[in-house]
């Protein structure tokens, strides 16, 4: 098995960058983290991995990156055959390379699990079912009160707040950097954006990881007080809008497949299903 390896993100998508735009919206997660460690640097625990597997004629098989302490993530044209998933796992053991879990493809990553529990004893949890979704054009739908604004540095406590509410209900695992630090990036970019209902925020989202020609929204947030009154729907709408104004293409995110209430909020905004992805956590690393 040939993996390629690299050091510079720049150099990594000068290879895998043509690969990964074949479905970039699918692709969001490693194109949008490649292209914020070309663009801003390195801002993880230690040195991430980036790289790939060579098929014999030369081709790109899958790609592979890591940014500790998060999990690998892998994205392929195919999914892996058991034969693709021995390879992988023996690439992982022979280099020593931390494993505390992965996303992706679903059949992929589920296959790489229950190898890797057959030869480790590992067991492994689902952390998470996801739909992967894409949007085009914002359909008409009902607008709560209130209004979208970017988040401005008042809103730190509050927005912290709920990002650490988030974490806590979705079962995030440890962030490179303090929530605090996260919130105050997002409004530094001011990519964070509010619905603010009579003076008071009610939801929260952030725009993420730009890619060539879309931008992915996430987290999506809002407290249980503010449920059931359509800020969240409000927010989502305004917000892709908005970014479709200033020139994307598409907006994607992500939705939790145990939540069927969300994911037929975003149908109704005008989201459309493209992918299923699976994060599983390994049992030393839960």
């Amino acid at each position: 098995m040939t993996v390629l390896t690299y050091n510079k993100a720049d150099e990594f998508l000068s290879k895998v960058e043509p690969f990964l735009m074949k479905n970039e919206a699918l692709n969001n997660l490693p194109l949008g983290i490649s292209y914020r460690l070309a663009n801003e640097g390195n801002h993880y625990q230690s040195e991430p991995f980036l790289g790939y597997k060579q098929r014999s004629d030369g081709e790109i098989h899958y790609a592979l990156l890591r940014t500790p302490p998060h999990n690998w993530i892998l994205a392929v044209e195919q999914d892996l055959s058991y034969e693709d998933v021995d390879s992988f796992l023996t690439y992982i053991d022979e280099n020593h390379l931390p494993f505390p879990g992965l996303i992706g493809s679903k059949p992929s990553v589920e296959r790489i699990a229950e190898r890797w529990n057959e030869r480790t004893g590992s067991s492994y949890q689902i952390k998470m079912e996801q739909k992967v979704f894409r949007l085009d054009e914002v359909e008409d739908i009902p607008i709560s009160n209130g209004e979208l604004r970017i988040a401005q540095p008042e809103h730190q406590e509050i927005a912290t707040k709920w990002l650490n509410m988030f974490g806590e209900e979705a079962g995030e695992p440890t962030l490179a950097e303090s929530p605090e630090d996260t919130i105050k990036r997002m409004i530094q970019n001011q990519s964070l954006r509010l619905w603010i209902d009579d003076g008071e925020p009610v939801s929260m989202a952030n725009a993420t990881r730009p890619t060539i020609n879309g931008i992915t929204l996430g987290p999506v947030y809002t407290p249980n007080e503010h449920k059931r009154k359509g800020y969240a729907s409000s927010l989502v709408a305004k917000l892709s809008q908005s970014l479709l104004d200033e020139g994307y293409s598409f907006t994607s995110l992500y939705t939790d497949l145990s939540n069927p209430t969300s994911n037929k909020i975003y149908q109704r905004i005008g989201y459309k299903p493209i992918g299923d992805s699976i994060v599983i956590q390994f049992e030393d690393h839960v």
